[in-house]
């Protein structure tokens, strides 16, 4: 039997955080029933819906809830504002409240209206020297303190993109490195190399597949920004090119990518000849069925160009951009 038989915590959870877990990880260790409200708050830099499958992943064992509508944020909207905030909780939560866990001063007044005990957590972030405004501000030098569960939702995932001998391969290892990132080969060319060069129709899904558990394994661990030489939609459109049809299953897997953005790399490089080159003649075909499938897609993408260095400081440029809009 714990201190307390029910327990609340409010909070935004914009995103969630380990300051965050670290209040809930409290609450729980001193209540047999903890409830979590994420506030429903107007203009959501994140989804309330979102927040809160973030909250009821990491926090399975508690009972999460969100108000109907936006209320107030602060007692000077409205002289009715914890009349407001009461009414609403009172009416939300299925059972009466033991004590309040906060790590703000308004913990306090929210527990004397819905008379209960007050308990205040780490309100000097001792513990967890972070917030959430910081972490929203700089969220890739603050990645550590984010949640698992967000983590996975915010990692930035960038495709290096377009047709052949355009220094896909060179500019994604440069942005990795620029950015201390892992990357994602192409596993296209490892195919392609163990044969020769002479693939076959069957070896499409080979490479799709291939590329695919490559990118889940990367993804898996958690990083702030994955960049991934090439996708399946790549794959889609060398099977037409090269065999005339493509297989279901490449569509399968391009309906699983869901990348952040796509750098479309253009074709003002010199062709250089490679075992796994194989059309140094239609390239500008090539990069206008790339953008087309993009567009059709509705994929967010940028158009890199330059040769050299002019090119990584372009590409470098566009995702600095794209992490800080």
């Amino acid at each position: 039997m714990k201190r307390y038989k029910t327990g609340f915590v409010l909070g935004k959870f914009c995103p969630l955080h380990k300051g965050h877990m670290f209040l809930i990880d409290t609450a729980l260790s001193h209540v047999d029933q903890l409830y979590i409200v994420v506030d429903n708050i107007m203009d959501d830099v994140i989804a309330v819906e979102k927040r809160i499958q973030w909250v009821k992943k990491e926090y399975p064992e508690a009972i999460v809830l969100t108000q109907s509508h936006p209320l107030p944020q602060d007692p000077s909207e409205t002289p009715e504002f914890w009349n407001i905030w009461k009414e609403t909780l009172c009416a939300l939560l299925p059972e009466s409240i033991d004590v309040v866990f906060a790590s703000e001063t308004y913990g306090e007044r929210l527990a004397k209206e819905l008379n209960a005990e007050f308990f205040m957590v780490d309100y000097e972030r001792q513990q967890v020297p972070i917030s959430a405004t910081s972490i929203r501000a700089d969220i890739v030098r603050n990645w550590q303190y984010l949640s698992d569960s967000a983590k996975a939702d915010l990692m930035t995932t960038i495709c290096i993109f377009g047709p052949e001998s355009t220094g896909k391969s060179t500019l994604t290892k440069q942005l990795a490195t620029y950015f201390g990132s892992p990357y994602v080969d192409e596993y296209a060319e490892t195919v392609i190399r163990s044969k020769n060069g002479d693939i076959s129709f069957e070896d499409m899904e080979i490479i799709v597949r291939g590329h695919h558990e490559n990118i889940q394994s990367a993804m898996a661990v958690l990083p702030p920004i994955l960049f991934i030489d090439t996708d399946a939609i790549t794959s889609k459109i060398w099977s037409n090119e090269l065999f005339g049809k493509e297989s279901p299953v490449i569509e399968d897997y391009i309906a699983r990518q869901n990348f952040s953005h796509y750098l479309l790399l253009d074709v003002d490089l010199p062709w250089q000849d490679d075992i796994h080159r194989y059309r140094p003649d239609n390239r500008r075909d090539f990069f206008i069925r790339c953008k087309q499938e993009l567009d059709s897609r509705g994929k967010s993408y940028s158009v890199v160009t330059g040769s050299g260095e002019e090119r990584k400081q372009n590409a470098i440029a566009l995702v600095k951009q794209l992490l800080n809009p």
